[in-house]
C-alpha cells in the first residue's frame, strides 16, 4: 500500500515544476503594472509597499520551485509552509492592488489589466496548487474578496456588474478547484499504483531471469554426465547389450542432448534480456551470409537458392543482432528443407517512411490463425517429428528486436512459405 509520505512528495514535486512558470509570469506582470501605472503621488509609498510584498511572494515561490530537488525534499513541512506563505502574500497584495486601481482609476485600462491579470493568475493557481484545496480556497478569497467588497460598496451600476462578474468567477473557480483537487489525488493514486506495480513486475522478471539462468546453468553438468556415461556404455558394452538395451541408452542420450539444446536456448533467452547493448554500425547482409555459410557446412549437399540484398546496414548491438539473424536464417533453412527448389531471400523495403528488414522463404509456412503463438517461448506450430526445435528461437528474436526499439511480425501461407519482417530504431534499452 502506498504511504502518505510518498504521495506528498510526488505532489510537492508537481507543484514545484508548475510554480516555475507561474512565478515567472507573476514577475513579468508585476513589473509591467508597477512600472507603467501612474499612481497618485500621495500613495506611491503605499504602492511600493504592495509591490515589495508581491516581489517577496514571487521570490518565495520561485525559490521553492527552483530549489525543490536540492533542498526541500528533506524538509517537506518547511517547503509547504514557505510556498504557501508566498502564494498567500501574492494573492493578498494583488487583491489590495486591485482595490487601489478601482478606487482611483475606475474602469480604465490600468484597472482592466489588473483585473484580467487577476483572472489569469487565479486560474493558473487553481491548476498549479490543485493538490491543496484549503490553500487554493484561501488564495482565491484573498485575490477576489477585497475587489468584490469594494465594488459592492461603491454601489454604481458598473461596480455592481463588476461585483457580480467577480463573484460568479470566484464561485466557478472554487468549484473547479474542488473538482481538480479530487481528480488530482485520484490520478496520483493511480499513477503511483501503476509505478509500484511496474517496479514489482520488473523485480519479478529479474528474479525469474536469474532463476532461469541459475537452474539452466546448474543442469548442464549432470546432463553432460548422463550423455557421456551413456555414450561410454554404448561404446564399451555394445556387444553385451541386446537391442532393447541399446535402444534405451540411445534414447537416453537423445533426450539428454535435446535437453542440453533446450537449456542452451533458455540461457540465450535469459542472456539477451540482461546483456548490455553497445550500439554500432552493423552489416546485416554479411551476418546473413555468414550464418548461411555455417548451415551449408552442416548440410553441403543441400540445394537452395539464396538472395541477399548487399550492404544492408543497421545500428545496434552486433552480438545480439547476430543471434537474431542466426535464428531467423536457421528457421528459413529448416522450414524450407523439404522443398525441392528451396529459396531464401533477405532484403529491405520501405513502409511509411521506415526501413523494414525481412527474411523470406518458400517452405512449409504456417496457419496465420495461430500467429499469436509464434513469438511465445515453447510454443510451436509444427510437431517435433516434422521439424525438431525448442520453440525458443523466435521468442529470443522478438526480445532482441524489442531491445532495439523495433517490432517484428510475420506473414505466411500453408505450403507457400513465410516472411518475417522487423524494424530497428535508435531507441535501444
Amino acid at each position: 500500500m502506498l504511504n502518505d509520505k510518498e504521495k506528498v512528495q510526488y505532489a510537492m514535486r508537481d507543484i514545484a515544476y508548475r510554480s516555475r512558470i507561474s512565478a515567472f509570469l507573476y514577475l513579468i506582470i508585476f513589473g509591467i503594472v508597477i512600472g507603467f501605472t501612474p499612481f497618485y503621488a500621495d500613495y506611491k509609498s503605499f504602492i511600493v509597499t504592495i509591490g515589495i510584498m508581491l516581489l517577496i511572494g514571487t521570490l518565495m515561490r520561485g525559490v521553492c520551485a527552483w530549489n525543490y530537488v536540492t533542498v526541500f525534499p528533506n524538509y517537506p513541512t518547511l517547503w509547504m509552509l514557505v510556498n504557501g506563505i508566498g502564494l498567500l502574500v501574492q494573492a493578498g497584495a494583488w487583491g489590495v492592488l486591485s482595490i487601489m486601481s478601482i478606487e482611483y482609476y475606475g474602469w480604465q485600462w490600468t484597472t482592466m489589466v489588473i483585473c484580467l491579470s487577476s483572472a489569469a493568475f487565479s486560474a493558473g493557481a487553481v491548476i498549479t496548487v490543485s493538490t491543496s484545496l484549503p490553500l487554493i480556497v484561501i488564495y482565491l478569497v484573498c485575490m477576489f474578496a477585497p475587489t468584490i467588497i469594494v465594488t459592492v460598496i461603491n454601489g454604481t451600476d458598473e461596480s455592481l456588474i463588476a461585483a457580480s462578474l467577480f463573484t460568479t468567477y470566484l464561485v466557478f473557480l472554487l468549484a473547479a478547484a474542488k473538482r481538480l483537487n479530487t481528480e488530482y489525488w485520484e490520478a496520483l493514486d493511480n499513477n503511483l499504483l501503476l509505478k509500484q506495480r511496474a517496479r514489482e513486475l520488473e523485480l519479478k522478471n529479474r528474479e525469474l531471469e536469474s532463476f532461469t539462468y541459475s537452474v539452466s546453468h546448474d543442469l548442464r553438468a549432470p546432463l553432460r554426465s548422463i550423455d557421456g556415461f551413456s555414450k561410454f556404455i554404448l561404446e564399451d558394452a555394445w556387444q553385451k547389450l541386446d537391442d532393447k538395451e541399446r535402444e534405451y541408452l540411445q534414447r537416453s542420450r537423445a533426450a539428454a542432448q535435446k535437453m542440453g539444446i533446450l537449456i542452451d536456448d533458455l540461457l540465450q533467452l535469459s542472456d539477451v534480456s540482461r546483456a548490455r547493448c553497445n550500439p554500432q554500425d552493423v552489416d546485416l547482409s554479411r551476418m546473413v551470409e555468414n550464418n548461411l555459410e555455417k548451415l551449408r557446412q552442416l548440410d553441403p549437399n543441400r540445394e537452395i537458392v539464396v538472395e541477399i540484398q548487399p550492404d544492408v546496414k543497421a545500428t545496434g548491438d552486433q552480438s545480439l543482432l547476430d543471434i537474431a539473424m542466426s535464428n531467423l536464417v536457421a528457421n528459413a533453412w529448416k522450414y524450407s528443407s523439404r522443398k525441392p527448389h528451396a529459396k531464401i531471400r533477405f532484403a529491405t523495403q520501405e513502409q511509411n517512411g521506415q526501413v523494414v528488414y525481412y527474411i523470406k522463404d518458400n517452405g512449409v509456412g504456417f496457419d496465420t490463425r495461430y500467429i499469436n503463438k509464434l513469438f511465445r517461448p515453447f510454443q510451436r506450430l509444427h510437431t517435433d517429428d516434422e521439424f525438431p526445435g525448442t520453440g525458443i528461437g523466435l521468442a529470443t528474436v522478438q526480445r532482441i528486436i524489442d531491445r532495439h526499439g523495433g517490432k517484428i511480425w510475420a506473414n505466411a501461407k500453408v505450403g507457400r512459405g513465410a516472411t518475417f519482417y522487423f524494424t530497428i530504431t535508435n531507441k535501444m534499452h
